[in-house]
C-alpha cells in the first residue's frame, strides 16, 4: 500500500474527509487514503481514453472555453502516462519534467504562446527591460516563489533570461526557465528557507491574499 496526498474536502478510502491541508505538506485530521488493487497506471490509461466520451456525449458536461479547434479536450498526450509512470517508479524529478513539458508544450503553447500578438508583446517587453530603452516602463519576466508580485529575497525569485533577444514563447527556452524554477523550489525546500515556502503556500491556501 502507498500513501497519497489528496485534496482538502475530498473523501478518503478510509471513510473520512480531509479537514485540513498544506500544513507541512501533510493531511491533517483524517486517515490517509491508501492505494487499492483497483488503482494504478492501467486504470489511469483507461480513464484517459474514456475522456472523449465525456465531451462528445452531447450533455454539455465540460466547460471548455478555449474551444476544440485550438485544444482538443481528449488529447492523447504520452507525457501524462510517462509522468505517472515515473511517479510509480519513485522518480519524482522525472515526473515533474514530463508534467511540465506536457503543460507547456501541449496546453500553453497552442492556447497562449502561439498567439502572434502575445508573442510580440512578450518579446518587446523583454527587449525593453534588458536594454532599458525606454527606461522604467517594461517589467522583468521572472517567477517569485512566494505569495507576492514583487521580487523576493533569499533566492526565491528566478529570472528568465538576460539575453535581449530571448523569447518566452519559445518552448525550449521556456522549459529551461520552468525547470530552473523547479530545481530552485526543490533546493529551497531542503534549506533553512523551507518555512518561508510553507508559509507562502499556506497563505495562498487560506486565501490570505498577495503581498
Amino acid at each position: 500500500m502507498r500513501r497519497y496526498f489528496i485534496t482538502r474536502g475530498a473523501k478518503t478510502t478510509a471513510g473520512g474527509t480531509v479537514g485540513g491541508g498544506l500544513r507541512g505538506f501533510r493531511i491533517t485530521k483524517v486517515a490517509i487514503a491508501l492505494e487499492g488493487e483497483d488503482r494504478g497506471l492501467g486504470l489511469l490509461e483507461t480513464c484517459l481514453r474514456s475522456r472523449q466520451n465525456i465531451y462528445e456525449d452531447g450533455q454539455d458536461r465540460v466547460l471548455w472555453s478555449v474551444g476544440q479547434e485550438k485544444l482538443r479536450f481528449e488529447g492523447d498526450y504520452p507525457e501524462i502516462l510517462q509522468a505517472f509512470k515515473a511517479i510509480d517508479d519513485g522518480d519524482i524529478a522525472k515526473s515533474i519534467e514530463h508534467l511540465a513539458d506536457h503543460e507547456q508544450r501541449n496546453i500553453l503553447q497552442p492556447t497562449m504562446y502561439g498567439d502572434p500578438k502575445l508573442v510580440t508583446l512578450l518579446r518587446s517587453n523583454h527587449l525593453s527591460y534588458v536594454t532599458g530603452i525606454p527606461s522604467g516602463i517594461a517589467q522583468a519576466i521572472e517567477l517569485t516563489l512566494a505569495n507576492q508580485c514583487s521580487p523576493a529575497d533569499e533566492g526565491r525569485t528566478i529570472d528568465f533570461n538576460n539575453n535581449p533577444f530571448a523569447n518566452l514563447a519559445n518552448i525550449d527556452q521556456r522549459m529551461a526557465f520552468v525547470l530552473k524554477a523547479a530545481a530552485r523550489f526543490h533546493t529551497l525546500l531542503r534549506s533553512t528557507e523551507r518555512h518561508r515556502i510553507e508559509q507562502a503556500l499556506d497563505d495562498i491556501a487560506e486565501n490570505r491574499g498577495v503581498q
